[in-house]
């Protein structure tokens, strides 16, 4: 009861500033627990009452062998969605204003090196001239290309290198629980303390 009078407190608050259009959350791998995808969902709801329009979810645990398990246990999922996995991606959800993507599995910097690997062979058979090799090129050889306001951090207060390109100049936010824990409150009060910064975006 005091939760969710909380959480009618706080969103009342943030309707009155500027909502992030992007949030990212990472699970730490002490923070994520069995079966992590099934609370997707819950989630991805919290984000699209705020009007959130992209969001992405990382979890340092391993993908499950059978991709389609995870696929399946969140076909219901209140989002347009999709899983990044080293082997590939998989489609996910129902649709919805929320654009969504799920990675469980390669981190930021196995991201950047393989564009940088992409880059090099393109060079080397002639496709590209190294002059145009610049940060617009690795960017769009990134398989995520979302860019988050705010990054949310389950577990140790300390940083990821998920989306580590991305998030460059991307608001943090450390919460200390398990993700099984995490409650709305803490995912509003995230957001509202996101809209009481100054962001200088590195300046």
């Amino acid at each position: 009861m005091l939760d969710r009078f909380r959480e009618r407190i706080l969103e009342r608050d943030i309707r009155g500033g500027e909502v992030p259009s992007c949030i990212a959350l990472v699970i730490s791998a002490e923070a994520v627990g069995g079966r992590w995808w099934r609370r997707v969902g819950e989630v991805a709801g919290w984000c699209t009452s705020l009007g959130v329009r992209e969001a992405a979810i990382f979890s340092e645990d391993p993908v499950p062998d059978d991709i389609e398990d995870l696929v399946r246990d969140m076909a219901e999922v209140p989002a347009e969605g999709r899983v990044v996995y080293r082997e590939g991606e998989a489609r996910f959800g129902r649709g919805g204003p929320l654009h969504l993507v799920v990675s469980a599995g390669p981190g930021g910097r196995e991201e950047v090196t393989g564009a940088i690997r992409s880059l090099l062979e393109e060079v080397r058979v002639g496709l590209l001239d190294p002059e145009a090799v610049d940060e617009a090129a690795i960017e769009a050889r990134l398989r995520l290309k979302l860019r988050p306001d705010l990054l949310i951090r389950l577990g140790p207060r300390e940083l990821s290198d998920f989306m580590i390109w991305q998030s460059a100049y991307s608001e943090l936010y450390f919460i200390d629980r398990s993700w099984e824990g995490l409650k709305k409150v803490d995912f509003l009060l995230a957001v509202r303390d996101y809209q009481r910064r100054e962001r200088r975006f590195g300046r």
